[in-house]
């Protein structure tokens, strides 16, 4: 079984350095020696495909705005940054074509989470992302598409059969084989906390698996002693992280 992805992912980044999804944190995952990194991007009501989690600006002090309601040029005026560190006060938010810049510049692999604004349609996000993708030349083996949603997954084998596809569960169904088998995934994601030995070897019989969030050591050995083949950390440049990682 090949695997798509190392086995220590920067997880939004490098979020323990720098404020994540931003560039600060991708070039803080570059220099400290991180190869790949989970990104998330979603939608804003004008169509705009900005890299962060949530559908709404909470984590920027604005509460009660929604992406729906915004456009771009609002975003380009978000402090991004000033809620991390002082430091780091008027880091702007990035879009989906400056992200995929960076992991251009910095040679980085790429795990691209599609979070679906709940307030917009699917199918149009999903064609939106895969419009931006074809005009950069990464190689497909540095880059994996995920998302809670399988019918945006779908939408994305639909629109390719060669792009590398994670499927990400809170908690693993019973059903999942039946339930990814016409997405044909390259690798699972899920929650580390819902899993359980017998259920990290079966998956792995069939799949590589990947666990979020993990940023301490005696979580990290019980996932590889189980099988999982890699984690999504918010410091995987720890030395104690990386001396854990099966050569």
């Amino acid at each position: 079984m090949t695997y798509p992805m190392p086995a220590l992912i920067g997880h939004r980044g490098l979020p323990s350095a720098a404020p994540e999804n931003t560039r600060a944190s991708i070039k803080a995952a570059a220099e400290n020696g991180i190869s790949w990194i989970e990104i998330d991007v979603t939608m804003a009501g004008d169509g705009s495909l900005v890299i962060m989690h949530d559908p709404t600006l909470k984590l920027f002090g604005l509460p009660d705005v929604a992406l729906v309601n915004v456009d771009k040029s609002y975003l380009q005026t978000v402090d991004a940054g000033g809620w991390f560190h002082a430091d780091f006060a008027g880091e702007p938010l990035l879009f989906l074509d400056q992200l995929l810049e960076l992991v251009i510049q910095y040679n980085l692999g790429l795990n691209l989470e599609i979070k679906i604004n709940p307030d917009m349609e699917t199918a149009e996000q999903v064609n939106a992302v895969c419009d931006v993708l074809s005009f950069f030349n990464i190689p497909h083996e540095q880059l994996l598409i995920s998302s809670f949603d399988l019918s945006a997954l779908a939408l994305v084998r639909q629109r390719s059969r060669s792009l590398q596809i994670g499927v990400l569960c809170e908690v693993i169904p019973e059903t999942v084989f039946e339930d990814v088998a016409t997405i044909r995934p390259v690798s699972i994601h899920c929650d580390q906390s819902k899993l359980t030995a017998a259920l990290a070897r079966r998956i792995t019989a069939q799949y590589p698996l990947y666990c979020y969030t993990v940023n301490d050591t005696v979580t990290f050995e019980k996932l590889l002693d189980w099988g999982v083949n890699g984690v999504f950390c918010d410091r995987a440049q720890a030395p104690e992280m990386r001396n854990l990682v099966p050569r």
